[in-house]
């Protein structure tokens, strides 16, 4: 591929995922789509609206998946996510800090961005916060406590290599 091709599809894609993006937002500011929104409507009013519709994304996305995994189109085991095992502690210790941050930072990750379109300056400091936060327990500070102990206490005790 030369470079003014190499250029045509960068453009390409760059607008494409602006489109996508813009359309995602319009959707979510107009259907209110939160993770803890749709827990909250669940237990405050049993409501199940919102979560039918975080249901209903999470299926299309594991049917998109496994679709394009079908057609070759991309190769699953060469993914951070492929392993062999459930590691439940460290499922049970993310989700749980995941949700204190929802609560901290007024909603899930698609609403800080939703609001952070809005203008709002707490969202962009959530959204800040939330990447540095990943960054920590993927690769900086936090990630011997997660490698180190949570992992180590699923296996048995056993050391072992591999990213978890």
């Amino acid at each position: 591929m030369d470079l003014a091709a190499t250029q045509s599809l960068y453009t390409t894609v760059l607008w494409a995922a602006f489109a996508v993006s813009a359309l995602f937002g319009a959707i979510a500011h107009r259907t209110q789509f939160c993770t803890m929104g749709a827990i909250s409507d669940i237990v405050n009013m049993g409501d199940w609206t919102r979560m039918r519709m975080w249901i209903m994304a999470i299926g299309v996305a594991m049917a998109g998946f496994h679709t394009m995994a079908a057609l070759g189109w991309i190769d699953p085991t060469r993914t951070i996510y492929y392993n062999g095992r459930v590691i439940w502690l460290s499922a049970l210790t993310g989700g749980a800090l995941f949700g204190f941050g929802m609560v901290l930072a007024s909603g899930c990750g698609s609403k800080t961005l939703v609001r952070m379109g809005g203008g709002s300056l707490k969202a962009v400091v959530g959204l800040c916060v939330m990447g540095v936060a990943a960054c920590g327990t993927r690769r900086g500070s936090t990630a011997g406590v997660r490698g180190g102990a949570v992992v180590r206490f699923a296996r048995g005790g056993q050391a072992g290599g591999g990213l978890a």
